[in-house]
Parts: structure tokens; sequence; C-alpha cells
């Protein structure tokens, strides 16, 4: 297989993680990784280019595909470009931090030679595809109640809280999952904790979704977690059927380290690294993603499904503000 050359645009706490996947991936050649903040130079892979200038970065001779990492609200102004140079666009979620923005992407994708994917990483986890199986093959009867969490440790919400939302940037995980197993959300209700922990808030939230199916879910998340505990995530999906039940844990890992201090749990399966082989769900989806770039195999989200994750979590987001339930959109 022919390496595809790509380049990473926003090399923070995510872009890293996507660049060090794609320096070891041997289907991708990664020629460039771009920012605005020079000393994220650091998280860039020992010999490739670092650049501060998008156009530049576009520009790369034999450019194929970017993978856009900057926050949401900065999502729009380097899609929009890459797609009208013809380019793969892989987009972290979520799609935007506005609907109008997210159909603007869309219309660009629309007009454009390239195509737009949004990275929704659980969709290529073997744990929730095989919920999912589960539930489409009718194991476990008709959706009846959902349950999700995940819960970030403290240092995100230092970096985080003030500049997204919980339900934009933690929630719209599950949004998507459970979309996903019960089909369209028809009206939220969240309450967020107001006083501040790790920075300006909410930091923790909890939620309801009512699906026009009749299920009902419930969110329940946070990034204030103390690191010192050991935990690096706290995660679940619960389904509850008319004739079974389905569940995804991650927060009791296999693997625990104890050592001084307090045990450290790790999180392997979303991704890690053995013998320097890039392993997990997001290193499946970027393997995917550049798979699709040379054969043109679908993504297995929909620019519209992204979307309605985007509306779900704006509107609770509205909820919260108001204190009311809120009809998605």
């Amino acid at each position: 297989m022919i390496p595809v050359r790509c380049a990473v645009i926003g090399v923070g706490m995510v872009g890293s993680d996507h660049a060090r996947i794609l320096a070891a991936c041997a289907e991708a050649d990664l020629a460039a990784c771009c920012d605005t903040d020079p000393s994220r130079q650091e998280s860039v892979p020992e010999g490739v280019e670092f650049l501060t200038d998008l156009d530049a970065t576009l520009a790369t001779p034999d450019l194929a595909a970017v993978f856009v990492c900057t926050p949401q609200h900065l999502h729009r102004p380097i899609v929009e470009p890459a797609l009208a140079r013809g380019l793969a666009v892989f987009c972290e979620k979520p799609m935007a931090s506005t609907l109008e923005d997210a159909d603007a992407m869309i219309r660009a994708a629309a007009a454009s030679s390239g195509v737009l994917v949004i990275g929704h990483t659980l969709r290529f986890s073997p744990d929730y595809l095989a919920v999912h199986e589960a539930v489409s093959g009718g194991e476990i009867g008709t959706v009846v109640h959902m349950a999700a969490r995940w819960n970030a440790p403290d240092f995100e919400g230092r970096i985080i809280s003030g500049r997204t939302t919980v339900p934009q940037e933690m929630m719209i995980h599950d949004i998507d999952i459970m979309r996903w197993l019960a089909g369209d959300v028809e009206r939220v209700y969240a309450e967020p904790y107001r006083s501040p922990v790790t920075g300006p808030g909410p930091d923790a939230m909890v939620a309801t979704l009512r699906f026009r199916s009749g299920a009902v879910g419930v969110l329940d998340h946070n990034w204030i977690m103390p690191t010192a505990s050991g935990l690096e995530s706290d995660h679940r999906l619960a389904v509850f059927g008319s004739a079974g039940s389905a569940f995804a844990e991650f927060r009791d890992a296999p693997a625990v380290v104890f050592g001084p201090g307090s045990p450290s749990v790790k999180r392997t399966t979303y991704h890690s690294h053995p013998a320097g082989i890039p392993y997990g769900a997001m290193p499946t989806e970027d393997r995917y993603f550049l798979t699709s770039v040379r054969d043109g195999r679908p993504w297995p989200i929909t620019l519209a499904d992204a979307r309605a994750a985007v509306a779900c979590a704006l509107a609770l987001d509205e909820s919260a503000r108001t204190g009311e339930p809120v009809t998605v959109a």
C-alpha cells in the first residue's frame, strides 16, 4: 500500500495523539504538523515538519489528507479551504460549535472533489461495536433505557473548562452512540453543577434524553476526577431492552499499576503503543480513514449524524442555561 501523505492541523491534547499514531502507521506519510502556537513543536514527532501557517501547510507538495484537531470553533475556517483544494479531511468531533458552521461545512463537502468525515472514535471501539451488533440484531429486544458516563481527569478540565462545554466536548461521544442505537433525539434536559471546580465551568452535568422511538437515556459527565487518584477515565455504557441488556465498562481496566502513591489504572483500549505499534480505537479510526482515502470505502458516521449530535449537544447547553427542557431541532 502506498502511504497517504497527510498533515495534522492543531497539535494540542488530541492532535498530538493523532500525530504520534500517524508517525507510526505504515498507511501514513505524515509530512507536516501545523499549530499557531510555536511551543507545540515539542509535541511533533521527530522528522516531521512543523509549520505555523495554514496556507503553507495546505500547500505541502503531494498532500492528500489533513487531520483537523483544533478547538471546534476553528474547524470551519480550516475545513473549507482544505476541501477547496480537493483534500480528504478528517475533522475531530464535535463537527462544529454552531449549526451554521456545520451546515457550511456540509455544503463545502458537497461542492468539493475531496471528502469530509467527522471523527467519533467510539464508533471504532470493538466494545461499542459489539453492543451495537447486539441491539441491531435484536438480541435485547426494543431499546427502552440507556445510561452512559464519561468522566475525565481534572488536568483535562483545567485545559478546556470555559473554552468549550461538557455537552460539546464529552457528552457528544455518548449522544452519537445513543442515536446510533435508538435513533433521533426528541427532547433533552440538563442539570449542571454551577460552582467552578477546574475552571469557569460548568465542570459537571447530568442530563436526560427522550428519543422519538420512546426510549429514554441518561448522561453523567464531568472533567473533575482528581489526577492523583490514578484514574485516567471513568467510562460506561449500559443499554436495557425489552428482552435483555448490554454493557460496555471501561473504568476497571485490565492494567493497573500499584506504586508509591495511588494505583494507576491504564486506559489501553482507546490508544496505546505496545512495542511502538499504535493500538486501540483511535489508531483503528485513523487507519480506516487513511484506507478510505485510497479505496473510497464509506465512513461509518454520516455528516447528517455528526450534525445531529451537535444539535443535541447545543440543546443541552441551552437547557443548562435556562433550566428548562429543550426540543431538539
